[in-house]
C-alpha cells in the first residue's frame, strides 16, 4: 500500500460509476468525481470511455427524470478530460464473461492503473480477472472500499 503523501492513486472508474455521480451528488459516485477534481486521485480514462458516459448521460430518460442537458454533460465530460491521464488502447483482452467489461481492464493496464473502480460483480466474481489485474499491481475495489482507501493513500489533498 502506498505511504501518505505519495503520488495519488491512478484510477480507472467504471462508466457506471461516474454516471451514478450526476444524479446523486451526495453519493459514493459523486465523493470519487470530487476526488478527481480536487486531484486526489488521477482519472485513466480514454476518448471512448468518456464518450460512453457523454452518450449514457444524453438518453432520454436520464435528461427527462434527472434534468441532466447537454450542457451539463459537456461540463462534465471536459472537467473530467482536463484532469485524466488519456489513453490509448493498443492490445485487447478477452478475459471478461462480459465482452464489453474487457476496455476497463485494457484501460488499467495500458495506464498503468493502480485501482480499478467498478460495482460490476461480474469482475469482482472472476478470480481470473482479479489475479490478471493484481499481477499489474492494480486492485479491482468497489465505491466504498476506494473511498475507504483513499484517505490512507493520500493523506493531504493539493
Amino acid at each position: 500500500m502506498a505511504q501518505p503523501n505519495s503520488l495519488p492513486p491512478r484510477a480507472v472508474i467504471d462508466a457506471n460509476v461516474i454516471i451514478r455521480s450526476v444524479p446523486s451528488p451526495k453519493g459514493g459516485s459523486a465523493l470519487i468525481r470530487q476526488s478527481i477534481y480536487q486531484r486526489r486521485c488521477i482519472l485513466i480514462t480514454s476518448r471512448e470511455h468518456l464518450n460512453e458516459v457523454f452518450r449514457v448521460l444524453g438518453r432520454f430518460r436520464m435528461q427527462h427524470r434527472y434534468g441532466i442537458n447537454e450542457h451539463d454533460r459537456k461540463r462534465l465530460i471536459s472537467r473530467l478530460y482536463q484532469r485524466a491521464t488519456m489513453v490509448s488502447i493498443t492490445s485487447y483482452l478477452d478475459i471478461c464473461r462480459d465482452p464489453k467489461d474487457n476496455y476497463l481492464i485494457e484501460l488499467a493496464l495500458a495506464g498503468q492503473a493502480t485501482h480499478l473502480v467498478s460495482e460490476d460483480l461480474d469482475l469482482h466474481n472472476d478470480p481470473t480477472v482479479i489475479a490478471l489485474l493484481l499481477q499489474f499491481g492494480v486492485r479491482l475495489v468497489d465505491v466504498k472500499g476506494f473511498l475507504f482507501e483513499l484517505p490512507r493513500l493520500r493523506s493531504s489533498p493539493d
